[in-house]
């Protein structure tokens, strides 16, 4: 949870994530992305470049990166620092464009852990 100056909450980031398969000595990453995303609004299905491309069009609003590293008996630490990134583009909620907010969660694949130097 990220707080103001105020104490009063800013961002609630809720990050999921599965790392029993870490081996002990071993370090890794996740980083999740979150979209505002316009809603689709379907009342006919035309398809044309207009449409797809409006479709497409997403806008990161916020980013975490986020270090995992265990230990030599094998305790999982969250490791250096938490990396954060707001967008700066003001939304046009007063617009009344209707948008929701879309979260993706990311790691390495191969190799998934990397060993501790």
């Amino acid at each position: 949870t990220l707080f103001n100056p105020n104490k009063t909450v800013v961002k609630m980031f809720v990050v999921i994530y599965d790392l029993r398969e870490m081996p002990a000595n071993h370090q890794t990453f996740l980083r999740q992305r979150t979209f505002s995303v316009p809603v689709r609004r379907e009342i006919k299905r035309t398809v044309n470049k207009e449409n797809s491309q409006q479709t497409e069009e997403r806008l990161l609003r916020y980013l975490i990166h986020l270090r995992f590293q265990s230990s030599k008996s094998g305790k999982i630490y969250l490791h250096r620092d938490v990396r954060l990134l707001f967008s700066r583009k003001s939304m046009e909620v007063d617009s009344g464009a209707a948008y929701e907010l879309k979260s993706y969660t990311e790691s390495p694949t191969n190799p998934q852990f990397s060993p501790r130097c």
